[in-house]
């Protein structure tokens, strides 16, 4: 928890795709003596993506030489692709430094791809939900064992909690990872072990009693809707979390509302989950796990 008041700011970086396509579709022929058949990969183009992805992931641009050691392309491969991709308008270059930067096409692609994405409208809908609680709201996905913080609108109170999008928090310490594992498809059981496997194996009394526990918190979350966790790093900070179900079984998003544990009081859980289960059925069938590369 910090105390803060700059102002709330949400950042997105859109992932590129590139994909080719063929006038006729060949099967891939095995190589001699027994060599794995050849890829139907169009190596220049895996090249031009690859070098357009280091482009992208650099705040400031990068030169010739820069994006060789990123990519592990030669730095002559380099300089053609990326003279290549210039003159296309997908990069261009700064005069002063010599740096790639991404192109006026590359940055027409990004904005249709936010238009389309729905994450103007998961901003607007953790901004209402940040009004309405008066706490930090955020969007995470899940990641394996971990929950990766997509969106964040901070509250506007001086004494709250900032979050920062780009995150990752292992499941057990996150309120939304608790409610993503309890409506997901797995067994109270099994979803209780995934959660001892991501740090509480060491928990006092052993793997069993701390699987025993998780399943009788899981089952609470599923009885109410929304979870509801303190941090384990500051019990004075506390999360109310809810899932944001699709019409696919797999649950991958959660929504949650996070602040000091004296702004939510036991008597005002069931108030806030409600409020947090709103926000979560209007994520429904946004495509943002998709602009963040999830699928």
């Amino acid at each position: 928890m910090v105390r803060t008041d700059a102002p709330g700011v949400y950042s997105f970086r859109n992932e590129q795709v590139l994909s080719a396509a063929a006038a006729t579709v060949t099967v891939p022929r095995a190589g001699r003596s027994g060599e794995p058949p050849r890829s139907p990969e169009i190596q220049s183009v895996a090249r031009a993506s690859a070098v357009l992805g280091a482009v992208v992931d650099s705040p400031h641009g990068l030169t010739t030489t820069e994006i060789a050691k990123r990519t592990n392309l030669t730095v002559s491969t380099v300089h053609r692709l990326a003279h290549t991709l210039t003159s296309g308008n997908l990069l261009c270059r700064d005069p002063d430094n010599d740096r790639f930067l991404p192109g006026p096409v590359l940055l027409r692609l990004a904005r249709k791809a936010l238009d389309t994405s729905g994450v103007p409208e998961a901003a607007d809908v953790l901004k209402e939900l940040a009004d309405r609680t008066g706490e930090t709201a955020s969007i995470g996905m899940r990641r394996g064992d971990e929950v990766l913080i997509l969106l964040s609108v901070p509250s506007t109170r001086s004494l709250r909690y900032t979050g920062r999008p780009g995150t990752r928090i292992p499941l057990l310490d996150s309120a939304i990872g608790a409610a993503i594992v309890a409506f997901g498809p797995d067994a109270i059981a099994e979803a209780a072990t995934v959660l001892t496997r991501a740090g509480d194996a060491g928990a006092p009394g052993g793997p069993v009693a701390s699987t025993w526990a998780r399943e009788i918190d899981l089952l609470a979350i599923q009885f109410r809707g929304y979870a509801v966790l303190d941090d384990p790093h500051d019990p004075a900070l506390r999360a109310v979390a809810a899932p944001v179900l699709g019409a696919s079984e797999f649950v991958r998003m959660g929504v949650e509302i996070q602040g000091p544990a004296s702004r939510m009081p036991e008597a005002q859980l069931d108030t806030l989950g409600s409020i947090v289960r709103s926000a979560a059925d209007a994520l429904e069938g946004l495509p943002v796990s998709i602009a963040f590369g999830e699928l």
